[in-house]
């Protein structure tokens, strides 16, 4: 962030600040670690067979210094989420993982700004926990163990492209479907173009109420379906903060 000199002056700008979902709301918090428990009593190990369940194990010890006992109820994406960004981590050396949208929804709410969410509570939990079976995200889980040198150097290609301000070959990269981790065309569709249609129902909305700053994630503003391309057809003057 310190990298932008024009972003905090954006940011000091505008009247309200706009993120996915408002973040910090004890409501939110509750629920979202209600649904990282899978339903039913269900656990990890019975989605997987002997090998992939010894596989997972010795790796999140190794890893995450946990056991598959220790997450054995927790959501599979969630436990990936963890793992990918621990294994980054490690490869990179950073240190603050301090998140940019919950970020400045903090500062907002110091300086008394409005803070709205483009999603509920609910459609976010539907969207991080509900992309696809159970079964599907903990293969994906296993997936990422056994290529994580492929998931390592993919993660390390988008953020490269993130601070390179590539957004378009950002989004082009994060839809790729050459490796076995990748998402289907489905699954992103779900994450990613469904999304950025609703969220161009309220943006604009946003935009004439009061200046506006947007904080999501950067999948959602490259390529054709991308938020920038949409604001462009609808009309508005699209320009990078130096």
């Amino acid at each position: 962030m310190d990298s932008i000199p024009g972003l905090f002056k954006a940011f000091n700008d505008c009247d309200k600040v706009v993120g996915e979902m408002v973040f910090n709301n004890i409501d939110a918090t509750a629920k979202i670690q209600l649904a990282a428990i899978m339903p039913d009593n269900i656990k990890i190990t019975d989605l997987l067979n002997e090998e992939q369940t010894k596989i997972l194990d010795k790796e999140l010890k190794s890893v995450l210094k946990l056991s598959l006992k220790n997450v054995s109820t927790m959501n599979p994406s969630l436990v990936q989420t963890m793992y990918e960004m621990e294994i980054y981590k490690k490869q990179t050396g950073l240190i603050n993982d301090k998140q940019s949208d919950s970020y400045f929804q903090l500062i907002a709410e110091e300086k008394d700004k409005n803070v709205i969410g483009l999603e509920t509570i609910d459609q976010q939990i539907a969207v991080l926990f509900g992309n696809g079976t159970l079964e599907r995200q903990a293969d994906m889980l296993v997936e990422t163990i056994q290529h994580k040198d492929i998931v390592l150097k993919k993660i390390i290609q988008l953020n490269k492209l993130y601070k390179a301000g590539l957004i378009d070959e950002l989004a082009e990269l994060s839809k790729g479907k050459d490796q076995i981790t990748d998402l289907t065309e489905q699954e992103y569709t779900k994450l990613v173009d469904d999304r950025n249609t609703e969220w161009m129902i309220k943006l604009p909305v946003c935009f004439k109420e009061s200046s506006s700053f947007v904080a999501v994630d950067a999948i959602h503003l490259g390529g054709k379906n991308g938020l920038i391309k949409k604001l462009q057809h609808a009309g508005f003057k699209v320009k990078a903060v130096e």
